[in-house]
């Protein structure tokens, strides 16, 4: 599909969040694969115009995409329920920066209908969006075209299921199939599947060295923490959130809370070598935003994962605050301007992160 960059501009990350511009035909081309099992064709304004398609995805993965888009993100409670058919229709809105552009796409059982509302020399519409503008125009459309063809005697037809789509109960936070029963299976999701995989949790960019999503560790008859050659140890796996989620987990759900207490009479032999101590909920060289028209202030929720004991939080070299393992820091910052963030914990170990704060 054609993208459009601003002069001397270089593709990044902001093309997810519609850093680039397209053309309303080269969208509803790419939606287009949705409806017709992963290949994409180029909009055709005469019947005899030849048919131009490429693949985009599988049509197993545009068969799960579509359903997402629908509404119907989970299958049903049942992974041994049918595989449901549901004519509804998939849409997705978008609107471009600084309210310049509002446009709506559905994927219907017969139509692809796709709207773009905006001025043709692109001075911003204040308060226009794809859901509020867009959506309604495009939703009313295909009203239209689905009771013309419902007053014709015309069926809409059904997406056949590919073959390779399937249902599996997965738990979190490992995102794997797992029995309901077992420990490590903290919440259990139904899910679709392609080519009977389910993909793994993965790591976050920003996971402190040292803390897997998986830790394996030794335990007595009391269920105590015990070293490898303890007697009666025996090994259990232990699933652990990504470490970025701590400041939003429950406490029973965080890594202080899910690794069992040690035994004094046989502690594991690293029971003293504390993970690196890490900042959790700001990243080095965030710009945070202050809240647009509103005259409060930004307030952060702030968390330290590894490290051992209590925390002391410092901002720009003043102390703020001290919590436990189970607390968060939550700051105010009424402010904008560079901010410098540390942490220090019982066992020495410091973490610093640098952020600005900008109006």
């Amino acid at each position: 599909m054609p993208l459009t960059l601003p002069p001397l501009a270089e593709p990044n990350l902001a093309l997810i969040l519609g850093g680039a511009g397209s053309r309303l035909e080269d969208l509803v081309a790419g939606y287009s694969a949705f409806a017709r099992g992963g290949k994409s064709a180029d909009v055709r304004l005469q019947p005899q115009d030849r048919l131009r398609e490429r693949r985009m995805m599988s049509p197993g993965a545009a068969w799960i995409i579509r359903r997402i888009l629908s509404g119907q993100s989970r299958p049903d409670i049942d992974p041994r329920a049918e595989l449901v058919q549901r004519p509804q229709l998939a849409w997705k809105t978008g609107t471009s920066y600084g309210f310049r552009d509002a446009w709506a796409i559905g994927v219907g059982p017969r139509f692809l209908v796709g709207v773009w509302i905006g001025r043709p020399d692109g001075t911003p519409v204040p308060g226009q969006f794809g859901l509020a503008s867009a959506a309604p125009l495009m939703l009313q459309v295909h009203d239209v075209l689905v009771n013309r063809d419902s007053q014709r005697g015309i069926a809409a037809p059904v997406q056949a299921v590919p073959l390779k789509i399937g249902v599996a109960a997965i738990c979190w936070p490992l995102g794997q199939p797992m029995s309901k029963n077992d420990p490590n299976c903290r919440r259990q999701r139904f899910a679709w599947t392609l080519d009977g995989t389910t993909p793994p949790t993965l790591q976050a960019a920003d996971q402190p060295l040292g803390l897997g999503l998986q830790e394996r560790i030794w335990v007595n008859d009391k269920g105590l923490r015990v070293g490898a050659s303890c007697p009666n140890a025996q090994p259990r796996e232990i699933a652990l959130w990504p470490a970025p989620l701590e400041p939003w987990l429950p406490r029973a759900e965080r890594r202080e809370a899910r690794l069992p207490p040690a035994d004094p009479d046989c502690p594991p032999q690293n029971l003293n070598l504390a993970p690196p101590l890490s900042i959790v909920g700001v990243r080095e060289g965030d710009n945070l935003r202050l809240p647009a028209g509103s005259r409060q202030a930004l307030r952060l929720k702030l968390s330290a994962v590894g490290g051992s004991g209590q925390r002391w939080w410092f901002i720009d070299g003043a102390p703020m605050a001290d919590t436990d393992t189970q607390h968060d820091f939550t700051p105010t910052l009424n402010k904008p301007g560079r901010y410098q963030l540390s942490v220090l914990d019982e066992s020495g170990q410091t973490a610093r992160v640098e952020f600005s704060v900008v109006e």
